[in-house]
């Protein structure tokens, strides 16, 4: 008998997966109604264990299918390890199942647009191939498996890489390793371990010049995104000066180094000539990318409301987007010209690790949430800060203390979960603050 565990978006693909197969097997979530309950109601009822984690299922489990939501010491897997239970993730089985060109996503920041963007300009280059974004941007990647695609674009977050062991693909890509999730991964040290194995077993390795020289090497095939883009730099600054936020060359670079790498393993596998010229590719690439419309929530420039510009970048979940985003806005807006809001979950980051440089220019800083003391206490002596009660709060006080030219930026740094659904619901509620709903 196999098992499911956790019955989220992930679960249910599981399921309906296995059902296809006519495969029979057993569902436990903790939750007595988990979101993925809802479409299965035909599914006997025994099958089911919900409410809690019950261990004595484990004596007919021979295979447990793990949903990313699951940590990884959750004690029905510290039991299944023990007993030899085997445990595989919908990534492990997809990449086994699909006939496609697999291209694996990871970082801390920026994953959803950069999969976005690869698939955008796949799209414009390779018009005769089906071409699929999956994973954590949306659709779980089992339900991509019903057709045959040519390309696979995923996004994989590291709480499937947690449980993950193998990752054979032919690209994997690492944009950034950056604070995060420590409430879950406890140490830094251990984060940043679970996302390099993106690169353990993929036939091109990609990853920033920073990060690939602090890791062991793992890869003969690894590529950093500089030295792939360097010849580019003046047709990026060409084709992009003014018209992007000065961060986003960054996932500029990786796409590019992305489609350099699959013309790569293209060329020698599949074709005996390639359609397209290097000169030729790039330029389609290029024209591709400022078509690219981009994702709400992610850097969003909102527009302009009684003088002031506001900036919608609720997906910021850490310090590293947050400072990103600061930078950016100063390079566009200027110094002392921007009003930060953030706050909310700070997930056991620590704060006081800014440098004192990197916030003083702001004009202010306006703190909510339910870490707002603990955030205050770490940066408060690192710039002008204000806590108030709630987003409301911040957008209203961030109105008193502009004049006309300057920027509202909402770059949280934290998780949503203290006061909204999640970061969508977190934007939604700024643009209707701002004045743009």
């Amino acid at each position: 008998m196999h098992l499911i565990l956790g019955f989220g978006a992930t679960g249910a693909s599981y399921l309906r997966y296995l059902r296809k197969k006519n495969i029979p097997t057993l569902v436990m979530d903790s939750r007595d109604r988990p979101s993925g309950l809802s479409e299965f109601s035909s599914v006997k009822k025994e099958n089911f264990y919900l409410g809690k984690f019950d261990l004595s299922v484990l004596d007919k489990v021979k295979t447990i299918f793990v949903s990313p939501g699951i940590e990884y010491e959750n004690e029905v897997l510290v039991k299944a390890r023990r007993l030899g239970v085997e445990i595989l993730t919908d990534i492990e089985i997809f990449l086994k199942e699909s006939k496609s060109k697999k291209i694996l996503i990871s970082g801390t920041n920026g994953k959803t647009t950069v999969v976005s963007m690869i698939g955008h300009v796949l799209r414009n280059i390779y018009r005769d191939k089906k071409i699929i974004c999956c994973g954590n941007i949306g659709t779980p990647v089992l339900d991509t498996l019903i057709e045959e695609h040519s390309i696979s674009v995923v996004e994989v977050s590291s709480f499937h890489l947690e449980h993950s062991r193998s990752l054979e693909c032919e690209i994997g890509v690492l944009l950034n390793v950056e604070q995060d999730h420590l409430d879950r991964h406890v140490s830094f040290a251990n984060y940043k371990k679970i996302k390099e194995k993106i690169l353990l077993d993929c036939t091109i390795g990609l990853a920033s010049k920073e990060d690939l020289g602090s890791m062991n090497s793992i890869s003969n095939n690894l590529f950093t995104f500089e030295d792939l883009t360097t010849p580019l730099k003046k047709e990026i600054d060409r084709f992009f000066k003014d018209k992007w936020p000065y961060h986003e060359t960054v996932n500029i670079k990786s796409v590019l180094s992305v489609v350099l790498a699959l013309e790569s393993i293209i060329k020698k596998k599949e074709l005996d000539q390639f359609a397209f010229s290097k000169s030729d590719l790039m330029d389609i690439s290029l024209e591709a990318l400022l078509t690219f419309e981009r994702l709400q929530h992610r850097y969003e420039i909102l527009g302009i409301r009684h003088g002031l510009t506001y900036i919608n970048d609720s997906k910021s979940t850490n310090i590293s987007s947050l400072l990103t985003a600061v930078n950016s806005t100063e390079r566009l807006y200027g110094k002392k010209k921007v009003v930060l809001i953030c706050g909310g979950d700070s997930k056991n980051q620590d704060f006081s690790k800014i440098e004192k440089g990197a916030l003083d220019s702001l004009k202010k800083i306006l703190i909510y949430g339910k870490d707002k003391e603990s955030i205050i206490n770490e940066i408060g002596d690192k710039a002008d800060c204000l806590l108030v009660e709630d987003l409301e709060d911040a957008v209203n006080k961030s109105r008193t203390v502009s004049i006309k030219g300057d920027v509202v930026l909402l770059s949280p740094s934290c998780a949503s979960t203290d006061m909204f659904l999640d970061y969508k619901d977190r934007g939604d509620k700024f643009r209707e603050l701002s004045g743009f709903s």
